[in-house]
């Protein structure tokens, strides 16, 4: 009578987790070990014995020496949102590109030491800040009010350290308050002297 566990014919759910995020991620082992509460040698472990069981070992190809900005979709896309929208979160961005926020990351530090986006882009760390920005910047309330609206007591004091690090704060829409009269209501309301009867 044998004692002890039978071999495993195939891996288990968290060990296929594990060769999947090794695929498909820049997730280091001691990384791995950490997400999923186990030690860098057993993640090693699993690895060589997915390899026996007939699972493909690899490392996504995110070294320096092969990575082509020009021709790298990940990177085109960035510098576009880049073009477009300065208020946005890392994990934003990731959650567009549908990518890991640490692969996300990893391509705006190539882009960034390349200079063809801004240090300041994607440095907002808080998605409500980012959305209170882009609310400021796209309507006409004060800044107390758009403080109000997203729970900052202080957003002038905000504005103006955003302001220091070198984000666009100008609004491009007019106040709705002063509305833009037709011509016809211009002269019905406000009759020029040699209209008006004396």
């Amino acid at each position: 009578m044998s004692r002890g566990r039978k071999p495993a014919k195939e891996l288990s759910y968290r060990d296929k987790k594990i060769v999947e995020r090794y695929n498909s991620t820049v997730d280091t082992m001691p990384r791995l070990g950490k997400r999923f509460g186990i030690t860098k040698q057993r993640v090693h472990e699993i690895l060589i014995r997915a390899k026996r069981f007939g699972y493909a070992i690899h490392r996504p190809r995110l070294l320096l020496r092969y990575h082509q900005m020009n021709q790298c979709e990940i990177c085109r896309k960035l510098l576009e949102m880049a073009k477009r929208e300065e208020f946005v979160t890392k994990r934003q961005l990731a959650g567009i590109l549908n990518v890991e926020t640490q692969i996300c990351n990893w391509h705006l530090n190539r882009l960034r030491a390349s200079g063809l986006i801004s240090k300041k882009f994607a440095s907002i760390r808080s998605e409500k800040l980012a959305q209170a920005l882009q609310y400021y910047k796209s309507h006409s309330l004060s800044a107390n009010a758009v403080g109000r609206k997203f729970g900052y007591k202080n957003f002038y004091s905000i504005l103006s350290y955003q302001k220091k690090k070198g984000f666009n704060m100008e609004r491009t829409l007019k106040s709705p308050i002063v509305h833009q009269l037709k011509q016809e209501e211009q002269i019905a309301m406000f009759p020029s002297l040699s209209q008006a009867e004396f």
